[in-house]
Formats: structure tokens, sequence, C-alpha cells
């Protein structure tokens, strides 16, 4: 008879999943292991994050970088697409790399987990509201940011790259933080 796989919606996780990444020795997945490499993908994602929020002031850099239409549709596709496959490659990579201890539930987590993830997540949103509010300072301060807007500078990368922050800093925490995992 086969196991039920249990689905934690909340989470975003399968019991198969997370116990496949935190008993599994994959040799595929070696790599991702050492806390160098994890550091590396943190800074790629954080890299990420960032190119992702300045979708917003496409606008202005067009208009600075003296692009015309054509060539300012293609650089815009093509970068737009790399960086979201990017951010995208990275947070998966990362997943793996920190075993999902950050999206597993507790009840298929020991207390030395629990406790990490727990502190990861406490550092993330710390480091969230600091980049928060480091948002709303530009938002007094920097170039004007609307919502949704067809012409100008569109505030909605801005939250997009807010969304994508906020679903992986407690694995980019704990990659960064964690000798061993």
């Amino acid at each position: 008879m086969f196991k039920k796989n249990k689905i934690y919606w909340f989470e975003g996780v399968t019991e198969k999943g997370v116990k496949a990444l935190l008993n599994d020795e994959n040799s595929k997945y070696r790599w991702l292991r050492p806390q160098r490499n994890r550091r590396v993908l943190v800074i790629l994602m954080a890299i990420g994050l960032v190119l992702t929020s300045l979708g917003s002031y496409w606008p202005t850099l067009k208009t600075n970088l003296n692009l015309s239409p054509d060539v300012g549709v293609i650089v815009y596709s093509v970068s737009a697409i790399f960086v979201i496959l990017a951010i995208v490659g990275c947070y998966s990579f990362l997943r793996i790399a920190v075993r999902s201890i950050a999206d597993a539930p507790d009840e298929l987590l020991d207390e030395r987990q629990i406790a990490v993830r727990n502190t990861s997540y406490r550092y993330a949103y710390f480091i969230l509201s600091y980049v928060l509010m480091g948002l709303m300072v530009l938002m007094f301060f920097g170039p004007e940011l609307q919502m949704f807007q067809p012409e100008g500078n569109d505030g909605s990368y801005v939250v997009i790259a807010t969304l994508f922050a906020s679903a992986a800093l407690p694995s980019m925490v704990m990659a960064w933080r964690e000798r061993d995992i």
C-alpha cells in the first residue's frame, strides 16, 4: 500500500518533499551545502531583488540612457526575463541548500531545527522591517512612483520585489548564518 503524501498548504510544501531534502544526501546538490556557496546564493538573490525593484524606475532609466523605443523594449524584455528567472532559480537552489527547513512545518522538524528556523524568521522580519522603512524613505525623497501606471515610474515592481523578499528572507538568513545544514 502506498503512503499518503500530506500537503502543507500554508507552508507550500509536501511531506515527502521535506523529508527527502532533510534525509537525502543527494550528491547532485552537495555543492549547495557549503556555507560559502550558500552565501553566494544569498548575494545573488539580493542583487536580483534590487534589480527587480529597479524595474519601477525603467522609464527614467530609459530616458537617461537615451534608448530608442525599439531598443528599449528589447532591453527591458530580455533583462526582465533574465532577472525573474534568476530570482526563481536562486530561490529554488536556496530552498534546497537549507533543506527547506525555513518552510517546513513543526511536525517534520526536530527541536534544534525548529529553534534555528524560528531564529531565522525573527532576523528575517527585522531585516524586512528595515527594508520597508528604507522603501518608505525612498517614496518620500526619491523619484515619484505610482502603482500600475502605463506611463511613468510604476511602483508595482517594488511591491513584487518586496513580496519575493518576504518569501525568501528566512531561507536567506538561514543560509547566511548556519555553518552546517
